[in-house]
């Protein structure tokens, strides 16, 4: 009896909601030719000059998959403009906090790398 009174199979099924629904759907890769051009006005390119690691607060316990990344990217970047002494010092610093096993040995394998680089640099020829 409590089906009749709106219980939970008393539902009803209109296709009309459905094509009213389908006519007003915009494609999900729409853009007006002047919304494109505002954006595209606007857009600058995004350039990297080895500062990112100015934007970590270290040590971090137990970063999040996010944080981990942006630590790994800003060491990265430090490696990648050949900045070993700075990205050792910022490997060091990431090693204090609390770290899954992974990410640890991660960040110790950079160590030893930079490590390596500023040995060679400073090897006498």
């Amino acid at each position: 009896m409590e089906d009749e009174d709106g219980g939970l199979f008393n539902i009803e099924i209109s296709s009309d909601d459905e094509a009213e629904n389908e006519s007003e759907k915009v494609p999900r890769d729409f853009q007006s030719e002047k919304d494109f051009q505002r954006q595209r006005a606007q857009w600058k390119p995004k350039i990297e000059v080895g500062e990112l690691w100015k934007t970590l607060k270290l040590p971090i316990d137990n970063p999040s998959k996010p944080e981990s990344q942006i630590i790994l990217h800003a060491i990265e970047e430090l490696y990648f403009f050949r900045r070993y002494e700075e990205a050792l010092k910022l490997v060091e610093e990431s090693l204090k906090g609390k770290l899954i096993a992974e990410f640890r040995k991660t960040l110790e394998d950079y160590k030893t790398r930079c490590q390596k680089k500023i040995r060679n640099i400073t090897k006498p020829s």
